[in-house]
C-alpha cells in the first residue's frame, strides 16, 4: 500500500521533472535561437543576421517550425569587404513567413554540429539576390553554391530528404541602385536527398547539392538595359531525373512601335519581334550545367515566329562586321555549347524593310518553314571529330514557292567558310512585287519563275558559284518617287531601257540555259543576310540581263 509520505515524494519527483522540462524547454529554444544567429552571422563572416518571430522545437518527433524569418545582409559589414577579395558576388535578402523541419535530430545538431531532417517546407519566400560586382571573379561564380557555403557556416554537415520551396518570388537587383533586372513569379524548387559537407560538395553529379531536383516557374520577365525590349518565359519545368528542361514559351517584345524604335537610334537598327513556343532540351547534361556549361541531345522548339524590321532611310553605322558570320560568333560565345540536333518544325520569318527612296516597306516572307540544325558546337574537341554544323531549311517563300536550301558552316575555319545551295519552285512572277515595288522601284508586269538554283562557297570576303533561274515572258516597269502626291510613277525611259535589255525568258529562243557564274564581293561593313541576298541578287540580275 502506498503511504501519504510516499504518495507525496512521488508527486514532488515528478513535479521537478515538469519543471525541469520546462526549464529545458525554455533553455533549449534560446540556446538554438542563439546558436542558429552566430551560425548564419559566422558562417557569412558577418554579412548575415537573421530574425524569426514564432520558433516552435518538438524534440520528440523532431519537428521544427518557425514563422516570419528574415534573412538580413549587413550593409556596413560588406562595405568593409568590398575592398577585398573576400567580398561576395552575390548577396541575398530573403523573408519567409512560414518553414517548417520535419524529423530533426536534435542531438546530432547540439553535439555534432550536424543538421539531419526528413523534409523542409518553405512557403510562399521572397528572395531578393544583389549582384555585387565585387569579390574574386564574381562574373563567373555560381551564386546558389556560393549562398550555401555561406549558411552551412560552422556546421559539419546538412542533410535532409527533401526540400521545397513553394510559390516563391525571386528578383535579381543590382546593388548600386537597386535597379530590378529579372523577376521569377510563382516558382517551386524540389530538392531530394541535399546533402552539404566536404565530400558531396565536390560531387559533380549533384544540384544544388541535391541527389535529384526539380524547379517550376510559372513566369520569368526583365527588360534590356535600354527599355526597348521587354523579354518574358513562361512554364518552365526543369528536372534533373529526366534530364530536361522545356519552357512554354520565350517571347522577345519590342515596347515601341516600329518608327519610334528606330527614332532610339543614330544609325540604321534591326527591330526584333520574336516569339518562341513549347522549348524542349532534350538529354540535358546536368553536371555539365552545373559548370556552365550547355550540353543536350535536343533542342526541340516546336512553334516559332521571326520579325525583322529596317529602315534604308537610316545612315549605315560604318562598323566593320568582317568577323561575325553565325558560326564565328558562335565560337565567341562565353558558354560552351554542344547541342547534337535542333529542331524548328513550324515557323513563320519576316524581314520587313523600308526604303527611303519610295517611302514604302516590303515584307520578305518565309511560311511553313522547317529548320533542323546538327552538330550545334563551340567546343573545338567536338569539332575536330566532327568539324561540320549543317543547317537544312525548307519554306514556302512569299506563302507561294517552295524553297530549300542547305548550309554548311566550318566553324574552325580561320576565314569563315561556308557553304550554300538551295532551289526554289514555280511561282507567278508578279507576286515579287510585293518586294520590287518598294524595295527595289520596279514592278513585274508579267511573267512566270519556273525554278531556281544556286551553289555557292563562301567566306567572310565574298561568295562564288554558279545560279540558274528559268522563267518566262517576263515584263518589268521601272519606278520613280512623284514628290509631290507622293506615288510612284513610270519611269518612261528607263523602262523602255529594261525593255531592250531585259531577257524575256531562259531558255532563250536558242533552246540554250543560261547560268550565271556570280562573283560577288561583300560590303564587309554588312551582314550575314546581306552578303546571302546580295550573292542571289547578282545572279538573278545577270540571269535576266540587267
Amino acid at each position: 500500500m502506498i503511504t501519504k509520505r510516499i504518495l507525496i515524494i512521488i508527486l514532488s519527483f515528478l513535479g521537478l521533472i515538469a519543471v525541469g522540462i520546462l526549464i529545458w524547454s525554455i533553455y533549449k529554444k534560446g540556446f538554438l535561437r542563439s546558436k542558429v544567429t552566430e551560425a548564419v552571422s559566422g558562417g557569412s563572416m558577418g554579412i548575415y543576421s537573421i530574425s524569426f518571430d514564432k520558433f516552435d522545437l518538438d524534440e520528440v518527433n523532431g519537428n521544427l517550425s518557425v514563422s516570419n524569418v528574415h534573412l538580413q545582409p549587413d550593409t556596413v559589414r560588406f562595405n568593409q569587404l568590398a575592398e577585398t577579395e573576400d567580398a561576395p558576388g552575390m548577396i541575398a535578402k530573403v523573408q519567409i513567413p512560414s518553414l517548417q523541419v520535419a524529423g530533426v535530430k536534435t542531438p546530432k545538431a547540439l553535439l555534432d554540429k550536424e543538421v539531419e531532417g526528413r523534409k523542409v517546407l518553405i512557403e510562399n519566400p521572397v528572395i531578393e539576390l544583389y549582384f555585387t560586382n565585387k569579390g574574386k571573379d564574381s562574373a563567373n561564380r555560381v551564386p546558389d553554391k556560393e549562398l550555401y557555403e555561406q549558411l552551412l557556416g560552422n556546421l559539419a554537415k546538412i542533410a535532409i530528404d527533401t526540400v521545397s520551396i513553394v510559390n516563391a518570388t525571386v528578383i535579381t537587383r543590382n546593388l548600386k541602385g537597386g535597379d530590378k533586372l529579372m523577376q521569377f513569379d510563382s516558382v517551386q524548387i524540389d530538392l531530394y536527398k541535399v546533402a552539404v559537407d566536404s565530400i558531396h560538395s565536390k560531387d559533380s553529379t549533384r544540384f544544388l547539392f541535391a541527389e535529384s531536383a526539380g524547379l517550376l516557374c510559372k513566369k520569368i520577365q526583365w527588360k534590356d538595359k535600354r527599355g526597348l525590349y521587354e523579354f518574358v518565359v513562361s512554364e518552365v519545368d526543369f528536372n534533373t531525373r529526366g534530364q530536361r528542361m522545356s519552357l512554354g514559351r520565350f517571347s522577345m517584345n519590342p515596347q515601341l512601335p516600329e518608327a519610334k524604335f528606330l527614332q532610339q537610334f543614330k544609325y540604321a537598327n534591326d527591330r526584333f519581334d520574336i516569339d518562341l513556343k513549347d522549348v524542349q532540351l532534350v538529354n540535358l547534361n546536368v553536371a555539365a550545367l552545373m559548370r556552365q556549361s550547355i550540353a543536350a541531345d535536343s533542342l526541340i522548339v516546336t512553334n516559332s515566329n521571326f520579325k525583322i524590321y529596317r529602315d534604308l532611310s537610316y545612315p549605315h553605322d560604318g562598323k566593320s562586321r568582317l568577323n561575325d558570320l553565325p558560326h564565328q560568333a558562335l565560337m565567341r560565345m562565353p558558354v560552351p555549347l554542344v547541342i547534337k540536333q535542333v529542331s524548328f518544325p513550324q515557323s513563320f520569318i519576316e524581314y520587313k524593310e523600308r526604303n527611303g527612296k519610295s517611302d514604302q516597306s516590303g515584307k520578305v516572307q518565309f511560311y511553313n518553314v522547317n529548320v533542323a540544325i546538327s552538330n550545334l558546337t563551340n567546343d573545338t574537341t567536338a569539332l575536330k571529330a566532327d568539324p561540320i554544323c549543317k543547317l537544312r531549311f525548307h519554306s514556302r517563300f512569299l506563302n507561294k514557292a517552295p524553297l530549300t536550301a542547305n548550309i554548311d558552316f566550318y566553324p574552325l575555319d580561320k576565314m569563315g567558310k561556308f557553304t550554300i545551295n538551295g532551289t526554289m519552285g514555280a511561282m507567278p512572277a508578279i507576286t515579287l512585287n510585293q518586294l520590287t515595288v518598294p524595295m527595289g522601284l520596279a514592278k513585274i508586269e508579267k511573267g512566270t519563275i519556273r525554278k531556281m538554283t544556286f551553289n555557292f562557297t563562301s567566306n567572310i570576303h565574298g561568295a562564288n558559284g554558279p545560279l540558274t533561274l528559268l522563267y518566262d515572258d517576263i515584263g518589268v516597269t521601272l519606278l520613280k518617287k512623284d514628290e509631290e502626291t507622293n506615288t510612284l510613277d513610270k519611269k518612261k525611259l528607263a523602262s523602255l531601257m529594261a525593255k531592250i535589255v531585259l531577257r524575256k525568258a531562259n531558255p532563250g529562243k536558242d533552246g540554250e540555259v543560261r547560268t550565271a557564274q556570280v562573283k560577288f564581293e561583300r560590303d564587309t561593313k554588312k551582314s550575314f543576310f546581306n552578303l546571302l541576298w546580295k550573292s542571289v541578287f547578282t545572279g538573278v540580275k545577270e540571269n535576266v540581263g540587267m
